[in-house]
């Protein structure tokens, strides 16, 4: 039977009646919206995203999805007005594949619109004589170099950030923004640097790292998916790529204990971010679960076409992180030996639910 992630210590301080989520459209800001909603009956979430977030409740004094474009310095500043926002979690943004293929809408949205709310956030927190939590959620994309290889086990402390993509390095800018308005003491800052999601529903996404998910969602629906790193199902390349990866319940629970946990869990020279702890998975090991959930039809249904540019980011990921430190601080691992099979049961479960599952 899985092991789910905890939730009795995920209390929001009692100042904080008013959230705001930004990339709640997305399949991460949507289940980090549906855990807020089950954990915080008397907090308003107010979510927003280029197009309107789902309305998974009808009371606009718990739930107030708005669409808006983060780009737009009037937009953001009226997603403020009339409220009194104690909390913010920033997860809008490009993923990896798209901002390497479009760099300057990479840069408009990863790092632009971050400064934009990074400031209207301040502008209210004036305006409230308050001090909101602000959660950015990042990515280890920051990592690359010689000690951030696939066959790499990373110790942070040990290990410069030098970014290999345009993601990682917009990421990394906008964790050096928040950390200076934590260390003004203008916000109470905190980011998190997300390893890889799985499995995510949904369309798949422009990140490097959507095959990972897609080689479970797909073939597990009677659909097609392509591994983009290997040109066959015998190619060396599932063994040797390894991806560092967490099941969804487990990050988005991390996400929300970032907001929850004492300021005091930052120890100076953490810079007010924190890798939140994964699990190291080879392809293999994710074509052997599609097998043993799915059967060898499932199986099947995966191609095999190499796409240089997917092959040359994920190259940039290392395989493995030492975690001990955010465990420390409160943030939950998924169990290294049932975690991905557990992720695939969340999944599972989540198309039983939709009735496309028997």
């Amino acid at each position: 039977m899985a092991i789910g992630p905890t939730y009795d210590a995920l209390k929001l301080p009692a100042s904080v009646k008013t959230v705001l989520i930004t990339g709640a459209g997305g399949y991460v800001g949507q289940e980090l919206t549906k855990l807020m909603l089950d954990l915080y009956p008397n907090v308003k979430l107010i979510t927003t995203d280029i197009s309107a977030p789902p309305a998974f409740i009808h009371d606009t004094n718990r739930l107030k999805p708005i669409k808006a474009d983060l780009g737009d310095a009037a937009q953001v500043q009226s997603l403020f007005e009339g409220e009194n926002i104690g909390g913010v979690f920033a997860l809008h943004g490009i993923m990896s594949g798209g901002s390497e293929a479009n760099f300057e809408l990479g840069w408009a949205v990863n790092v632009d619109s971050h400064v934009t709310l990074l400031k209207a956030t301040h502008a209210h927190a004036k305006k409230q004589n308050s001090k909101p939590l602000y959660v950015f959620v990042s990515s280890l994309a920051v990592y690359g170099g010689p000690k951030c290889l696939p066959e790499s086990y990373v110790k942070p402390q040990d290990t410069p950030v030098v970014p290999q993509t345009s993601y990682g390095v917009q990421k990394h800018i906008i964790e050096l923004y928040a950390y200076d308005y934590g260390r003004k003491g203008y916000l109470d800052t905190r980011a998190v640097r997300l390893p890889t999601v799985a499995i995510r529903s949904g369309a798949p996404s422009s990140a490097a790292s959507s095959f990972i998910s897609g080689l479970i969602r797909e073939p597990m629906q009677g659909q097609r998916s392509t591994c983009p790193i290997a040109s066959s199902p015998d190619d060396p390349i599932l063994d040797n790529m390894p991806v560092f990866l967490s099941r969804t319940k487990t990050v988005v629970r991390n996400i929300a204990w970032a907001m929850c946990m004492p300021e005091s869990n930052f120890k100076p020279e953490d810079a007010r971010v924190v890798n939140i702890p994964g699990i190291k998975i080879t392809p293999r090991q994710i074509l052997q679960a599609l097998a043993e959930h799915g059967g060898q039809e499932a199986l099947k249904l995966v191609d095999y076409q190499k796409d240089q540019a997917v092959i040359d980011i994920c190259s940039t990921w290392a395989g493995d992180y030492d975690t001990s430190g955010p465990e420390a601080m409160g943030f939950e691992v998924d169990d290294k030996q049932t975690g991905f099979a557990d992720a695939v049961g969340d999944f599972k479960e989540e198309l039983r639910a939709a009735g496309k599952l028997a």
